[in-house]
């Protein structure tokens, strides 16, 4: 979905990182040949792009129930522990949600052809009964919560 872009912060790493409407981020960096975004280099560039519209993947990822309610969680996997059922397709339970937490590092985290990458503070939603995977991006610690809808 595209959303306005409201302002521009850099990261620990000094990229420009585009503040959404919707208040997701989304970095936008000028690394010709692969991204041309001369524009983000200077201030004046920059203020021309606020208002623009940019493409929020994060948008796109399935919404989490507002009454969803956690009953269990896994415990903490890293790169090198996470489940080889993780790692290829499968599917949650009719009703189950899920919320990927990461805890250090990033994850990859597929639903068929949209691949997000999480950190801390940006979590996936795993909606019922939808195939997905999850990927190590390097050094990575997450956890799976589970919820479900709350019936009252």
């Amino acid at each position: 979905m595209e959303r306005a872009i409201t302002g521009f912060h850099q990261d620990d790493e000094a990229h420009w990182v585009a503040d959404l409407a919707c208040g997701h981020t989304q970095h936008v960096r000028h690394r010709p040949p692969q991204e041309l975004r001369p524009w983000v280099l200077d201030d004046v560039g920059r203020a021309g792009k606020l208002g623009a519209l940019l493409d929020c993947a994060f948008c796109d990822m399935p919404a989490m129930p507002a009454g969803a309610v956690a009953y269990r969680e896994t415990r903490t996997f890293d790169e090198q522990t996470i489940p080889d059922g993780l790692k290829r397709d499968h599917r949650t339970a009719a009703g189950v949600w899920g919320r990927l937490v990461v805890e250090s590092g990033r994850l990859a985290y597929t639903i068929g052809e949209r691949t997000w990458v999480l950190r801390p503070g940006v979590d996936g939603t795993i909606a019922p009964e939808r195939a997905h995977h999850v990927e190590a991006v390097g050094p990575v610690r997450f956890k799976v919560v589970f919820l479900r809808e709350s019936s009252a």
